[in-house]
């Protein structure tokens, strides 16, 4: 793992981000310029995998995204996939809910 940015300044990356970034032409500039969260998220999603091939995939992928200014809204639409994912859940569960409630209230009424 090295020190993140250009400069040295940021989130500690894996190998396979650094490499990335090098290899890709404005790479370097695109990730010095996104916030200080964004990094931190996309340093650690790369981290993440075991698999080195898997690293490297995220790693390109983030690149991409840096030199098209594109990393920061990469974010924002994760973390509205979350809510979809957190809101469904709680439907799901609210539906269960009801459903067994009334079906213990028709047991109740065939056994009566």
């Amino acid at each position: 793992m090295t020190g993140g940015g250009a400069n040295g300044a940021g989130p500690v990356l894996v190998a396979e981000l650094t490499a990335a970034l090098d290899a890709t032409p404005g790479a370097w500039e695109g990730w010095d310029a996104a916030d200080d969260r964004t990094r931190e998220l996309f340093a650690a999603w790369v981290a993440k995998p075991r698999s080195a091939w898997i690293r490297r995939q995220y790693a390109e992928s983030t690149a991409f995204h840096t030199t098209h200014g594109a990393l920061g809204q990469t974010v924002v639409g994760s973390e509205r996939s979350d809510l979809v994912v957190d809101v469904a859940g709680d439907v799901a569960e609210s539906v269960a809910v009801s459903l067994a409630g009334r079906l213990v209230h028709l047991v109740g009424n065939l056994i009566n």
